[in-house]
């Protein structure tokens, strides 16, 4: 899920501009996008897999990548299935499209005051059991700028997930116990019963009794199938409709998920036994939704027509500036939910934000302006850092084109997608991820080394996935070095790689194309992308800064209106597939536009 906002971004970049004042970037043309969405060249091979026949030199990414993603979501063995998954991992780090900078903290404010709240690793922040010195009147939050989307089937943000999380409830939900943050059913009345039938696997779940809307309406079993229907219905276009191909029936636009509304049961048949699927009801984009969502394309836009079903309900929404949650008396656990009011204010100014949370106005903000961490980690009580499975990265259009014409001169498509796939990947090397971490981040990041986060497990349930990633006979992993002592021989390799494609004099590159780097307001963004530009002007490289709000930049990004963007993605569940599907050609999130 695309992460709103770096709140563990800060510091300076003095001695870097230093050095890269003054360097010319020669005669860089603007950089062109091309048809590259059918090229042959990327390489799987499968045969090291007991079982899997597979090895393809110069495939499409449909041929490939989509081809092993389907496998992964339809094998049943563990070993093999995360076995494939690092094939998906090699397949997608070799397009150098993918440029992983640091493995995410969670950094935020919050009233020493405050009891009960609570945090997942996915990023989402809880408030329902909260209290703030003994009352539960109101608490007053800020966690973004205008949400997107509180739509549960057309949001792929945090911030909106959070909105949606308190206002819907699912099959299942999220809760903290002791010190752990566990599943437990929601909607659904206990776990459900499973079986295998014809070698599928079949989920049974039965809904609690009198379960009601926020307008007192009978909340049914066909409700949540319904919904999964509008998900993955093209009209929707739901960025996360690829969530639903664990159900059988996906590919022919069917669900085969059978509601009984008299018996309150859901009958879902999932194409193999999948692991992590009360997560995925957990999820908001399995979450519910009203009948007026079939009628009224703007009815998550506006408190009369927002009807949800889980804790809150929205009753204000002042746009751009705040929106009101009041406590559902219609939540089938409404007794147990203390905070009976939630004013979350709108913004994406960290200046502010502090100002407000200092001055007692705000009680919990999840942003901090970057030059302020430092001295805000004395406040022991107010200051968090916490862990979380997701990576911040750097993102390339891969259909644009970065090479000069003295080069692209004759060249086939495939000859150029593939030294574009070079050319990306030496950039990428040119970074310095520690320096990002240590002199930028300060919280805690992890300089990272390939894409899916660190935290998630691989199949012996002990070993972490990313130490694994790209492992080699020597002990090391990861898809480059991201050792300080190594940084000057990834820049001698990068300069080596872009030597064979542009001209390089007097210790510069003269005729690489001017790019512009996409970043939605944030000063922590700003601050990255200062550093990678001060970094890509030593080399010659010039890189404009090109800033958006939300909301657009999201859309710019969606669409492939960018050269390079920066991104950052957090799990959606506990499994590295969350981090890996996302590319899918039909994916709504693969914003890197692979195969399109």
């Amino acid at each position: 899920m695309n992460k709103k906002l770096s709140t563990a971004v800060v510091g300076t970049l003095s001695a870097v501009m230093l050095f890269a004042t003054g360097c010319g970037g020669g005669t860089a043309a603007t950089v062109k996008e091309r048809d590259l969405s059918k090229a042959k060249i990327y390489s799987m091979d499968l045969t090291s897999i007991e079982g899997y026949t597979d090895n393809v030199t110069n495939g499409t990414w449909a041929e490939t990548y989509d081809k092993l993603i389907g496998y992964i979501k339809a094998e049943p063995d563990k070993d093999k299935r995360f076995a494939l998954m690092h094939k998906a991992e090699d397949i997608l780090m070799s397009t150098g499209a993918i440029v992983p900078l640091y493995y995410y903290t969670d950094v935020y404010m919050i009233n020493k005051n405050m009891n009960g709240f609570y945090a997942s690793p996915l990023g989402y922040k809880f408030f329902q059991k909260t209290d703030v010195n003994g009352s539960t009147d109101n608490v007053n939050v800020c966690l973004a700028s205008e949400p997107q989307s509180i739509d549960p089937a057309l949001n792929s943000a945090v911030d909106g997930a959070t909105i949606i999380s308190h206002c819907f409830s699912g099959l299942y939900r999220w809760v903290q116990n002791g010190d752990a943050l566990e599943l437990e059913p929601d909607c659904a009345r206990e776990e459900p019963t499973k079986e295998t039938v014809d070698g599928k696997t079949v989920y049974t779940f039965t809904l609690r009794e009198g379960l009601k809307w926020s307008d007192g309406t009978d909340l049914k079993a066909s409700d949540f199938t319904k919904a999964w229907n509008r998900a993955i219905d093209p009209e929707t276009a739901a960025d996360y409709e690829y969530m639903f191909d664990v159900i059988d029936g996906y590919a022919d636009g069917n669900l085969n998920a059978v509601a009984d509304d008299a018996a309150g049961t859901i009958k879902v048949t999932l194409t193999q036994d999948v692991a992590y699927f009360t997560e995925l009801c957990a999820f908001p984009t399995y979450f519910p939704v009203p009948a007026g969502a079939y009628t009224d394309t703007k009815w998550a836009t506006e408190p009369a027509t927002y009807v949800s079903n889980g804790a809150y309900k929205l009753t204000t929404w002042d746009h751009n500036s705040k929106m009101v949650f009041e406590k559902s008396n219609t939540y089938w656990d409404s007794e147990n939910i203390k905070m009976k009011k939630i004013t979350n204010y709108l913004s994406d100014d960290s200046t502010a934000m502090l100002t407000s949370f200092k001055n007692g106005e705000y009680d919990f903000i999840d942003d901090v302006p970057q030059d302020e961490i430092p001295s805000l980690k004395a406040d022991t009580e107010q200051f968090r850092i916490a862990g979380q499975l997701g990576t911040y990265y750097v993102i390339f259009n891969n259909n644009m084109d970065l090479l000069p014409a003295s080069y692209t001169k004759d060249k086939s498509d495939e000859e150029i997608a593939k030294a574009l796939c070079e050319v990306r990947t030496a950039l990428s090397l040119l970074i310095d991820r520690n320096y990002i971490c240590e002199e930028i981040g300060q919280a805690g990041q992890q300089p990272a080394s390939s894409f899916v986060a660190m935290g998630l497990t691989d199949a012996d349930g002990a070993t972490e996935f990313y130490k694994n990633a790209n492992k080699q006979p020597d002990g090391s992993y990861g898809y480059y070095s991201v050792k300080k002592s190594d940084l000057s021989s990834n820049r001698t390799k990068a300069v080596d790689t872009l030597k064979k494609y542009y001209t390089y004099k007097d210790g510069k590159f003269t005729d690489f194309p001017r790019m512009t780097y996409l970043y939605n307001t944030s000063s922590g963004h700003q601050t990255i992308g200062e550093y990678l530009q001060a970094t890509f002007k030593l080399y010659g490289v010039d890189m404009s800064l090109v800033n958006q709000e939300w909301n657009t930049f999201l859309e710019t990004r969606k669409q492939g209106d960018y050269t390079i963007a920066r991104n950052g993605w957090l799990g959606d569940y506990n499994d590295p597939i969350s981090f890996l599907d996302m590319w899918l050609t039909r994916s709504g999130n693969n914003d890197a536009q692979f195969g399109k």
